[in-house]
């Protein structure tokens, strides 16, 4: 059976691109990719969150996918697509989950949202920028594409790494850990990995490179008025975003609770996804 993978209209006219699995009628979860990740990070999970009764509603970022660009935004304005989301499927309440990158906008939804998020999870989450232990030992071309500082800069510098389709991305990896390893030796896993990557791209690299632009910023919201409960999920082996990001995240956020999970790396705790899903489920039902 086809997933339902469609777009709305934005209220500003933009096209916004998600693609829905899991049970229509389940809690709804809404889940923030990577980057450069896309709204198909899941969709081999769908059969795991029918399983579990949980419909999950995964939204591509402006440049990304088939979502339209958004010149100029800044992480503050996304929490205004997930209302405009949540109200087209007629859900006044939901959980988030944001991965990597899409940490930041399951954090600044869950501030923005009081009345709408019900619990949220952020896993191999980045935090503030502007925290300076932040940056010493995280992926060193996201840290460089990071200084830059502005989104046209930031693309210039994406073409000429990794050619103007993206195409080149994935080779710029560092050593990933071994449980990132073992996942990507599924082929299965492996193969869908590398679509959601490419889907990304679909519009070359201004998507990626404004995120990331986005993500180097001092976080203009503050995360201690977050009155919910949220996950903090971090493994240990994480050679891409350092622990500490999820130890200061856990010093931010007022009801977190940090689990660090010594076994896995960062790709890894993809796998984790359908059992985080199914426990913030209960927080709507």
């Amino acid at each position: 059976m086809a997933l339902p993978d469609t777009t709305m209209t934005l209220p500003d006219g933009r096209t916004l691109a998600y693609t829905q699995l899991g049970a229509p009628d389940g809690p709804l979860i809404v889940y923030f990719h990577g980057a450069p990740t896309s709204r198909l990070d899941l969709v081999a999970m769908s059969d795991a969150f029918t399983a579990l009764d949980v419909c999950v509603v995964s939204p591509d970022r402006p440049g990304y996918g088939n979502s339209t660009p958004q010149p100029g935004r800044q992480l503050h304005d996304w929490p205004a697509d997930v209302v405009a989301l949540a109200d087209q499927l007629k859900r006044p309440r939901f959980a988030v989950i944001g991965i990597s990158s899409g940490s930041l906008y399951a954090i600044v939804t869950a501030a923005a949202l009081p009345d709408r998020v019900a619990a949220g999870a952020v896993v191999g989450g980045v935090t503030d920028f502007s925290w300076p232990h932040a940056w010493p030992g995280f992926f060193e071309n996201e840290a460089a594409l990071m200084r830059i500082g502005d989104e046209l800069e930031a693309k210039a510098w994406c073409d000429e790494r990794y050619g103007v389709d993206g195409s080149r991305f994935a080779a710029s990896f560092p050593d990933l850990a071994a449980a990132d390893n073992a996942l990507l030796a599924d082929q299965a896993a492996a193969d869908g990995f590398a679509a959601t990557i490419h889907e990304a791209f679909r519009q070359g690299t201004s998507g990626y490179a404004q995120d990331i632009t986005v993500q180097g910023r001092r976080w203009q919201f503050d995360p201690g008025g977050i009155r919910v409960p949220i996950r903090i999920l971090h493994g240990e082996s994480d050679t891409l975003v350092p622990v500490d990001h999820a130890r200061h995240n856990a010093e931010l956020i007022p009801y977190s609770t940090l689990e660090l999970l010594p076994d896995e790396g960062h790709i890894s705790m993809l796998a984790q996804l359908p059992g985080i899903a199914g426990d913030l489920a209960a927080s709507l039902r």
